[in-house]
């Protein structure tokens, strides 16, 4: 039936061709985003990319320099930028943030992200913003669907099918129709793989099942006035090559409410508003995607069901004092619940007839405020600052030790800071660059991960509960400049973290090896940085580079979960309707590890070697709205693994492996069409 469907979709496409307008510019292959400017990276989620077209959040932003995977098998893998990962990304979705409830990160943000349902991805650099929450001490990812009142009624959508190897096979669809009082937005999708294969034919346990359904129900009586109501849907199963247990269940329900009023007399010249529910359901379990086997650690099939209900909501106001001087500032406040129940008894104990018990709460309300203050026509000072008023309190009243259920000694005990950001920057453009220099500041408390997750203890007590939190202090700068065949762009930090939170899995304690979250003071540096040049009007050169070196100032040795310089060269030509393209990654050995240090998202487990991988990729452009794609990664087939990958572990009928080798030659087929 979902064969049946993806060509009917395909031979739709091919029918309304026609309707398509063929003065637009013809869309081709995107290998790596480009930067627009040297502070924030915007780009489009629904362009085709190689490798693979993204399957989820983190494979598109793989796609841009500076940015990294935890891998942990076919999806879900966990972002890192610039060495730092889990919540020092600030991920935001409709205005929202999304929680996984997974205390082993099997389910981060962007698993519940699919990029091909937004209109516009955008990446902010370092702590250079204060307007959309904590937390963002590496980046803010922004992920957005543009809500402008249409200019006349009418229908436009998106369809997107993939088809591959490995029984690779996508849909997406993103329709939006209405007048210009009212429209309605539907986007949809439908992912599926079976494990894949490495270099070596090795089966890697990584199939996986996924779903949405997301619409938006907006009124919009004028240009400058929107009131919408947001609800999403979703699920899927996933299986791991890199832990005991696979995620059969991702549920996920949010609902939105947005009112925008731009244009305003007086004072304020804009009011933004909005309100948002998630809730996530997941399951895992050690029998529903793999054969079961016991062990040690599992004698029997066990099925664990955290969930995580988020709430919370946003005031952004804007004034315009005068040419030179405008502001934004606000309120944001944030609570969330997480609970769980595991059965070790499925037969007699099914884990969906079990109680749920909490095991932490967390509150945050924030002011903030950014000030844009203009020096002349080409050059500005921007200033923000934040206070955050936190509170987590520990619900779990038994913890597991040593693989015996003991007292919690921190049961229903309540923590609370108050924390302040900021940031101050100076920008400048001219007609052909633009650069910065800014120095931010973040203090981030603590996540359920790094304070409950994984069944972690403190250094000097029984519990990480009561770990201080983190302070970052980074200095950015970054430079774009364009000619009519050049565009080069570079983007170098440095900071100092004071109280980095760092999870530690080999720490000796008391004359034993335990598992901890403890603080260090810590350093990083590193940079991006790209270069496209235009040899003609048909051929296309782009190469990307990015670096990063961590410091554990306290310990003296390498700051863990470093990913190796990495270096990407494009070649594009085009003639008429066709495009052909290369991709060929360089990816240097990584000799700098702390062997069972790291953070939430992942540990070192080895140092790793250099590869270099090949993709190629050709499209053909019906017309300016129908592009069919064609692409092989991995032309030599080697056997290779990110040096961020997790571990490989023992899955039965699977053979192991050191760590969570990427798939081998991967051929895919692609069609985008917009109507």
């Amino acid at each position: 039936m979902k064969k049946r469907l993806i060509c009917t979709v395909i031979t739709a496409a091919i029918a309304w061709q026609g309707h398509a307008q063929s003065d637009q510019t013809m869309e081709h292959i995107e290998v790596i985003a480009p930067m627009h400017s040297p502070l924030d990276i915007k780009t489009d989620p629904k362009a085709t990319r190689q490798p693979l077209p993204a399957q989820d959040g983190a494979d598109l932003l793989s796609s841009i320099a500076g940015f990294s995977l935890v891998k942990k098998g076919g999806a879900s893998s966990d972002p890192v930028f610039r060495g730092m990962a889990g919540s020092r990304i600030n991920i935001i979705t409709d205005g929202g943030v999304t929680l996984g409830g997974c205390g082993g990160r099997m389910d981060p943000p962007t698993a519940y992200i699919t990029p091909q349902t937004y209109d516009t991805l955008t990446v902010i650099k370092g702590p250079q913003t204060v307007l959309y929450g904590p937390g963002n001490s590496a980046a803010t990812v922004v992920f957005e669907r543009e809500s402008e009142r249409l200019l006349e009624s009418g229908t436009t959508g998106f369809i997107n099918t993939t088809i591959g190897t490995f029984g690779k096979r996508v849909l997406n669809s993103d329709i939006k129709m209405g007048t210009q009082d009212y429209f309605a937005r539907v986007a949809a999708s439908y992912s599926e793989a079976d494990d894949y294969q490495d270099g070596d034919g090795t089966h890697i346990h990584s199939a996986y099942e996924k779903w949405n359904l997301d619409s938006q129900f907006a009124y919009t009586p004028d240009d400058s006035t929107l009131y919408s109501v947001s609800i999403g849907r979703s699920d899927g199963e996933v299986a791991y090559a890199d832990r005991m247990m696979d995620g059969s269940l991702f549920d996920r329900t949010q609902v939105a409410l947005q009112m925008v009023k731009s244009e305003l007399d007086g004072f304020v010249t804009s009011i933004e508003a909005n309100v948002f529910f998630n809730d996530i359901d997941h399951i895992m379990d050690n029998h529903s995607l793999r054969q079961f086997m016991p062990n040690m650690m599992m004698k029997t099939p066990v099925s664990s069901n955290p969930d995580r209900r988020t709430w919370g909501g946003k005031i952004l106001l804007s004034s315009q004092f005068n040419d030179q001087i405008s502001l934004a500032y606000g309120l944001d406040h944030q609570q969330n619940r997480h609970r769980l129940r595991i059965s070790r008894d499925l037969v007699n104990m099914p884990v969906e007839s079990m109680v749920r018990l909490e095991t932490a709460e967390f509150e945050q309300t924030g002011l903030f405020a950014e000030v844009e203050y203009s020096l002349g026509q080409s050059s500005q000072w921007v200033s923000g600052l934040r206070i955050d008023d936190w509170e987590a309190t520990d619900r779990r009243q038994t913890r597991s030790v040593m693989m015996q259920v003991v007292p919690n000694p921190t049961a229903d005990l309540s923590r609370s800071d108050t924390l302040i950001s900021g940031f101050t920057r100076y920008q400048a453009q001219s007609k052909n660059s633009s650069y910065y220099i800014g120095v931010g500041r973040t203090e981030r408390f603590p996540d359920y991960w790094e304070l409950m997750g994984g069944g972690r203890v403190g250094v000097n007590s029984p519990s990480a509960f009561l770990v201080d939190h983190e302070t970052t202090n980074q200095l950015d700068i970054g430079w774009l400049g364009q000619s009519k065949s050049f565009t080069n762009s570079v983007s170098v930090f440095i900071n100092r973290i004071d109280n980095y939170l760092l999870t530690d899995n080999l720490y000796e304690k008391m004359g034993m090896i335990s598992k901890v979250t403890r603080n260090i003071d810590a350093q990083t540096y590193g940079f991006e940085a790209e270069s496209r040049y235009n040899l003609n009007k048909n051929l296309v050169t782009t190469a990307s580079i990015n670096y990063v070196k961590g410091e554990n100032r306290t310990d003296n040795v390498a700051l863990a979960q470093q990913p190796p310089l990495q270096v990407r060269f494009a070649l594009s030509y085009i003639k008429g309707k066709w495009q052909f393209g290369s991709l060929w990654r360089i990816v240097q050995k990584q000799h700098r590890v702390a062997i069972g240090q790291g953070n939430i998202a992942g540990q070192d487990v080895s140092e790793s070697h250099g590869f270099g991988t090949l993709a190629l990729n050709t499209s053909y452009s019906h017309n300016a709205d129908l592009v069919f794609n064609l692409g092989v990664d991995n032309v030599f087939d080697k056997t290779y693994a990110e040096h961020l990958s997790r571990s490989g572990t023992m899955v039965s009928g699977y053979p192991q492996t050191a760590k969570v080798n990427e798939a081998g030659r991967t051929l895919w087929l692609n069609m985008n069409w917009k109507f």
